[in-house]
């Protein structure tokens, strides 16, 4: 079988390094039958990201920057290809499959591929290149489309979307996010498929096996999306590593805020973000769960914990709510200002934080404050959620005063009606599209009832969402990180890192 030469196109926020990175699941798979060049947007080069930024007016939508990636990407393959098949991933998988879909609609108006390969891709919506997917019976390039029914970035029926615009897709499908995974099935149905392509006549010219040349000057010309965040979301100042950064959740408002950790390496590269809520009983938001910024900073994460509005500071339900939406919209927002990788950001809940978070997960548009200039267009859902003995439930083993008065502090009121205990269970909104969960407890917790956590774990399975749950025997509610606590309970968070890796690529933590 003859080896592949293939461009890999890297995600909205991301660079060529970066997807080499987030493929490292799939590496060996890769490296046994083609060479991967990882290229760069042009964007980067002009100190902007992505391949294009989408724009919906009264015009419709529109992909600002599609021309200026169309002409160097032309400048690029004649440079360094020609290649056999493309890779994309998230927006670069997007981009793959118009590149294909162009090259089969008009030989002329794109470099040509043989193949493509897409993980977590959807279909252009710019109506410039509606005519290109609109083809009668389908277009006729093999394509291999990789998605996961966990995908809250882009939806499985997006993916699914895209690959029925192709005439034969081969389609693998995985329980994580949005990721490249590398499980079983994912990684055979890669290995088929290229070696399925690798037995195909070459089309294209050798080509040595060496670096490729560097691509095309850019003009060094400013670029901005045609949405910039508003004023009042201005990016703040750096944060230092060591040194963590206090931003405040709302315009105009000091108050509450959110204090930003850094890693004290690897600036150079995206990095996964952590969004903390401590516990406290919605009596304050300071509770259990102290240092675990710095020692989520300390393994390579960006964290970011959160005081969110409680009885301390008179705010009650939707204001808590509406702080920890806000805190995820913020840290996506400031994702390309903090070097952060807004497809990879998780939430970690302990106690009362744990409802918090749990209601991103399960119910991400459960309120929207009309002061949240950042919702219309940034999801507030996290791409994983870590639970720590969470108060999950305002219906299970409820009486008034329970878990240590939570859902009153929660409301501001005792006389909550059945109806709004419901909706504010957790358990009882998991949905296929949930993120992947990270959950613990102990079976002797003498605040919040382990069944909490075992009603929402069942929850999960029914509803097939990817989760690691473990009740350890014994420990008292509120240990936090428990990093010297002895037994098992002290293994969490060791537990809880090698869980990270597997979710978003060896590496991730350190």
């Amino acid at each position: 079988m003859r080896r592949l030469r293939i461009l890999g196109l890297h995600g909205y926020h991301g660079s060529g390094e970066t997807l080499r990175r987030q493929a490292s699941p799939l590496a060996a798979v890769l490296d046994e039958a083609a060479d991967v060049v990882y290229a760069d947007a042009p964007a980067l080069a002009a100190g902007d990201f992505g391949w294009w930024h989408a724009t919906d007016d009264a015009a419709g939508v529109r992909y600002r920057g599609w021309s200026r990636t169309r002409d160097w990407l032309a400048a690029f393959c004649s440079s360094a290809g020609p290649f056999d098949g493309v890779l994309g991933f998230s927006q670069g998988a997007a981009l793959a499959a118009l590149l294909v879909a162009l090259c089969a609609f008009d030989a002329a108006a794109a470099p040509r591929f043989e193949f493509a390969m897409v993980v977590g891709g959807f279909a252009s919506r710019d109506p410039r290149h509606a005519a290109a997917f609109d083809v009668a019976g389908g277009i006729a390039i093999p394509s291999l489309h990789v998605l996961g029914r966990a995908d809250s970035i882009v939806s499985p029926r997006a993916s699914h979307g895209l690959a029925s615009r192709f005439r034969a897709p081969v389609i693998a499908e995985h329980d994580g996010g949005h990721v490249i995974p590398g499980t079983p099935a994912v990684r055979a149905a890669t290995t088929e498929f290229l070696h399925a392509m690798a037995r195909r006549p070459a089309t294209r010219a050798a080509h040595p096996r060496s670096t490729p040349q560097d691509p095309p000057a850019m003009p060094a010309t400013p670029y901005h999306p045609l949405t910039p965040m508003s004023a009042s979301s201005a990016p703040p100042a750096l944060p230092t590593p060591g040194v963590p950064l206090e931003v405040p959740l709302w315009p105009g408002r000091a108050r509450p805020a959110m204090r930003v950790f850094v890693p004290d390496a690897d600036r150079a590269h995206p990095r996964p973000a952590l969004v903390i809520f401590r516990g406290g009983g919605y009596s304050r938001p300071d509770g259990s769960g102290a240092g675990s910024g710095a020692w989520a900073a300390r393994h390579g994460l960006i964290a970011v914990e959160v005081d969110y509005g409680t009885r301390s500071t008179r705010s009650f339900y939707p204001g808590p709510y509406a702080d920890a939406a806000r805190a995820v919209r913020l840290v996506r927002a400031h994702a390309h200002d903090w070097g952060i990788d807004p497809a990879r950001v998780g939430v970690l809940g302990y106690s009362a934080g744990g409802h918090l978070a749990s209601l991103l997960s399960t119910q991400p548009t459960l309120w929207i404050s009309p002061d949240d200039d950042l919702a219309p267009r940034i999801s507030a859902r996290p791409d994983l959620v870590i639970l720590a003995y969470p108060l999950l439930s305002f219906v299970d083993q409820y009486t008034p005063g329970a878990f240590l008065s939570s859902v009153e502090n929660f409301f501001g009121r005792d006389d909550i009606t059945e109806a709004e205990r419901r909706q504010l269970s957790s358990e009882l909104h998991v949905e296929p599209t949930h993120p992947p969960v990270f959950l613990w407890t102990t079976a002797d917790d003498s605040i919040v009832p382990a069944s909490h956590s075992q009603r929402f774990a069942d929850a999960c399975r029914r509803a097939h969402v990817p989760i690691a749950f473990t009740m350890f025997p014994h420990g008292p509610h509120a240990m936090g990180l428990a990093l010297d606590h002895p037994g098992d309970v002290g293994t969490w968070t060791t537990q809880l890192l090698a869980w990270l890796d597997q979710q978003w690529g060896p590496g991730t933590t350190r």
